[in-house]
């Protein structure tokens, strides 16, 4: 099915009733007659057309076209398929997110990101709005676009494919969002990057692969006492990562020198002290934390440092289409001072990673691990797309690597929805959202509209 760029323009008119102006070209190189069905998702309407002399593909329309198929009365770049006198107008995408209506950051964190995405899909040929779980529930489909005052709440037909970007895992485990999901399956909406992966599941599916194995810190599930102190015994300094964490939050670092039991730890509320005599004591402190939630216990990998400060790696990595992944964006985040995470959200400064790596290695050395890098990056994507099950469909995971010092790289963690907070000053778009569109607009080019 060919799908054509199209132009809809608001049609100043008295008439009443639906009035549609189609350009010339249009008209007589793929309509067969001036009386047409406009389809917009869920909603349609027939109308008679007349004819405007315009070379371009361009579709005036009344503000009652406008309201009948629930679209903003503005200008719209979007994609049509016409088979006959049918015409259906798309994409319709949604992202749906936590809202705040009253905020001057009405998304939160990402709210500069919504607004350079729906910019995006205007200028690729698509409709794109914000929605919360509510909103998608709704009969009336209501959600959010921009405009120069900020943004605008609207009725929209409903979203054709849906981007998950709720922040919080226990929205996500609520039964409005599995009702949602439940609503989007039975339509038949694309519903991409499902959920939060937690990273259990990641070690486990990860580590099933044979040739990843190496890349794996030793990990373990904690589910008693003795599994700490297992790993301190065979470790000298471990990781205790909750399994459903993200941003570098609530970590604990352990080790044991001579006399004491050492911690280190990220935005806890409660003081801990840094040291303590007996693992007694460091366990009794630590276990009102540990029995909230699922952990697990990692060994801590000798990072290579840049200017005394460990380091990492983020890689980007997006769906083509329906099999091939490919790299985006890469960068290297560097901890600051005395910390042993490198999240932007806890601190970190980005670099560029070819800088760092030939600051420390002969160039040809850190190309050889810059490449190692972005092909472990894409098999690791290959391999936990796969392992997810069938009904869940992801397309965009954000893969945190990191060298040791001998330079060998290690699997630290997977995001499937990596941070959109932070975006270098000279960048007006960002890879990654041309991405996460381009994945949209294959959806339709695929499967028609």
């Amino acid at each position: 099915m060919n799908l054509l760029n199209i132009k809809m323009e608001p049609l100043a008119t008295s008439k009443p009733s639906l009035h549609v102006r189609l350009s010339s070209n249009l008209a007589t190189e793929y309509m067969a007659s001036s009386y047409i069905t406009l389809r917009c998702s869920n909603h349609s309407i027939q109308t008679i057309t007349t004819l405007v002399t315009h070379k371009e593909n361009i579709m005036y329309c009344s503000k009652g076209v406008y309201d009948a198929l629930h679209l903003p009365y503005k200008p719209l770049h979007l994609l049509a398929a016409i088979v006959e006198d049918e015409v259906s107008l798309g994409p319709i995408i949604g992202i749906v997110t936590e809202t705040s209506p009253n905020s001057d950051a009405t998304f939160g964190s990402i709210t500069s990101f919504c607004r350079e995405l729906l910019q995006t899909c205007e200028e690729k040929g698509a409709f794109a709005a914000i929605y919360s779980i509510s909103d998608l529930l709704a009969e009336d489909v209501k959600g959010y676009i921009a405009c120069d005052e900020g943004w605008e709440y609207v009725s929209t037909p409903l979203p054709q494919i849906v981007h998950n970007r709720i922040h919080s895992r226990k929205t996500e485990n609520h039964h409005s969002f599995q009702e949602m999901t439940q609503v989007l399956a039975e339509k038949r909406i694309p519903f991409f990057n499902a959920h939060y992966l937690n990273k259990w599941f990641v070690f486990e599916k990860l580590k099933a692969i044979e040739h990843l194995k190496p890349y794996l810190p030793d990990t373990v599930l904690l589910r008693k006492k003795q599994d700490f102190i297992d790993a301190l015994a065979m470790y000298p300094s471990i990781f205790i990562k909750p399994i459903h964490g993200s941003q570098g939050k609530h970590i604990f670092k352990v080790s044991k020198d001579e006399h004491n039991y050492l911690l280190d730890y990220t935005t806890f509320t409660q003081p801990y002290s840094n040291e303590y005599e007996t693992f007694y004591d460091l366990f009794e402190a630590l276990y009102g934390q540990l029995k909230k939630q699922g952990f697990i216990i990692q060994q801590t990998i000798p990072l290579q440092t840049y200017k005394d400060c460990p380091f990492d790696f983020r890689l980007l990595c997006h769906k083509k289409n329906d099999l091939q992944w490919k790299l985006t964006s890469m960068v290297a985040r560097v901890s600051q001072p005395n910390y042993f995470v490198s999240n932007l959200a806890r601190g970190g400064d980005l670099y560029s990673p070819k800088v760092i790596l030939e600051s420390m290695y002969e160039k040809k050395h850190a190309k050889s691990i810059l490449v190692l890098l972005k092909e472990l990056a894409i098999d690791i994507c290959h391999h936990l797309d796969a392992a997810t099950a069938e009904s869940e469909l992801y397309a965009e995971f954000g893969i945190d690597l990191a060298i040791d010092q001998d330079g060998k790289p290690w699997i630290i963690e997977v995001n499937t929805k990596p941070s959109k907070q932070f975006q270098p000053e000279h960048v007006t778009t960002r890879p990654s959202t041309k991405a996460l569109i381009d994945y949209c607009l294959y959806s339709f080019h695929s499967n028609g509209l």
